[in-house]
C-alpha cells in the first residue's frame, strides 16, 4: 500500500474539539491510503519520524478518517479536517476536505 501526506483544516480561532486527537497534536506526518501515492510502506519503516495512518471509513454514506487502532475504539468527529492539493487525493477522495474522526472518550 502508498499513502499521501495531507494537511489538517482546522477553525481559524485554534478552537479544538478533538480532545488531543490527531489533528491537534500531529499536523505534518498524517497520511492517507492511496494506491498512486509516492510514500511507500518502507518509507515509513526507514523514517526517522513516527507517523498516524488515516483509515478511510462511512458512516451513512458521509467519508471520514480515522487513525489505526488496536481493535475497537469508537470515535467522533472532533472538528477538523484533513485535504491536499495533489490531484491523487481529488481522484480517489473528490474534491472536498474530508472530516477526522479522532476524538475518542472513555
Amino acid at each position: 500500500m502508498n499513502y499521501l501526506p495531507v494537511n489538517v483544516l482546522r477553525n481559524t480561532d485554534m478552537s479544538d474539539s478533538s480532545l488531543n486527537g490527531v489533528t491537534a497534536t500531529d499536523n505534518y506526518r498524517l497520511l492517507v491510503p492511496c494506491e498512486d501515492g509516492h510514500v511507500t510502506e518502507e518509507d515509513i519503516d526507514n523514517s526517522n519520524r513516527p507517523v498516524v495512518i488515516l483509515e478511510y471509513g462511512e458512516i451513512l454514506g458521509s467519508p471520514h478518517f480515522k487513525p489505526q487502532t488496536d481493535g475497537y475504539h469508537h470515535s467522533m468527529f472532533g472538528g477538523n479536517f484533513v485535504y491536499t492539493s495533489d490531484s491523487r487525493f481529488s481522484r480517489k477522495y473528490g474534491r472536498q476536505p474530508i472530516a477526522v474522526h479522532d476524538r475518542f472518550e472513555a
